[in-house]
């Protein structure tokens, strides 16, 4: 290669480089700006918990051990949603999430920022409530997730999203009245 086309190969990675800080700094600002906006306008926040007590016979003196899955939705008028979605598993490492999003009433669409053992990350999840109830929405293994241009991992076909309707779902309760030290 020659000097020439040298420098014009280093234009052109600068120049791409620049594109994806300035986006990047783009799309930080813009949640920022969304989280502003749900709080600003904040209207109405449900609250969500899941309590399993764990066996007596499972524990080394220690009483009434839980697990237990938080979830707090704070919405505006228009549909967006913010909040925080905790799993507290009595004997492993927590998962610990905040989110933004919007929602329907019944469906809530979010991009949670996750951090567990020593890790963070972004991921799509989703909420169905209704009945009182919250439904975590999971992914059955054949609908795969990929990661999007901004480092996201997305569902393919939110389509296929399926929800627990029997066995796991996060009962409502009061915010006021929920123990925050065993759930935050």
């Amino acid at each position: 290669m020659n000097k020439k086309n040298t420098s014009i190969i280093g234009i052109i990675i600068l120049g791409i480089i620049i594109f994806f800080v300035l986006r990047s700094i783009s799309s930080k600002e813009n949640v920022d700006d969304f989280k502003n906006d749900v709080a600003q306008n904040s209207t109405g926040q449900m609250c969500f918990l899941y309590e399993q007590a764990l066996p007596e016979d499972s524990l080394n003196e220690v009483q009434d051990a839980f697990n237990r899955e938080y979830i707090e939705i704070t919405t505006t008028d228009d549909g967006k949603v913010s909040g925080i979605h905790n799993i507290l598993p009595f004997e492993k490492d927590s998962n610990r999430a905040t989110f933004i999003g919007v929602t329907d009433g019944t469906f809530v669409n979010v991009i949670a920022t996750a951090q567990a053992e020593g890790q963070t990350w972004q991921e799509q999840r989703l909420y169905k409530i209704g009945d009182d109830r919250l439904l975590v929405g999971y992914q059955p293994v054949y609908v795969p997730q990929y990661k999007n241009d901004a480092g996201i991992y997305m569902y393919e076909d939110i389509n296929k999203i399926a929800f627990e309707t029997d066995e796991f779902f996060l009962l409502q309760v009061d915010c006021a009245g929920v123990e925050k030290n065993t759930v935050l």
